[in-house]
């Protein structure tokens, strides 16, 4: 995408920056490619994230925290929330959730979807629901420990 070149070079990124982040937590990379792309000077920008950071307003960690929380209680797994993150600009070295936290998720996302893990009765169904599970996100383990360890291996 282009920049946009209706902002001058000279213009306070601020007022731009506290819109953006009324409608939604960001991180500083994500707001940062925001900016630059409404065409304010990189300079201004960098200048006023580190201005954001020391008053708090722009937190990563509290960002990725917040993230986390609400992907999960959306049905996602841990893997989804790491690549949606790093595709915001943020890369996780740590875990973005504990394994009890992404298990309570998965037990959360299936009774709301009515699937019963003891319902499956076939390793083809297991399958199928670990195939399905795993497109959401979720870890290994986080399945495993749900479905129980009967669990088969998928190609």
């Amino acid at each position: 995408m282009a920049p946009r070149s209706s902002q001058s070079s000279g213009a306070d990124p601020r007022p731009c920056a506290e819109r953006i982040l009324a409608r939604r937590g960001h991180g500083r990379e994500e707001l940062r490619r925001k900016l630059v792309r409404r065409g304010f000077d990189p300079a201004a920008v960098e200048a006023l994230l580190q201005n954001l950071a020391e008053q708090g307003v722009l937190d990563d960690a509290a960002y990725v925290r917040e993230y986390a929380r609400q992907t999960l209680e959306r049905g996602h797994g841990s893997l989804y929330i790491r690549a949606k993150l790093a595709s915001r600009g943020l890369r996780c070295t740590g875990p973005v959730c504990t394994a009890g936290e992404e298990s309570a998720s998965l037990r959360a996302f299936l009774e709301r979807r009515r699937l019963r893990p003891s319902a499956l009765t076939g390793p083809a169904e297991r399958a199928k629901m670990q195939r399905f599970l795993s497109g959401r996100g979720y870890s290994a383990a986080a399945v495993q420990s749900v479905l129980g360890q009967e669990s088969v291996e998928c190609d």
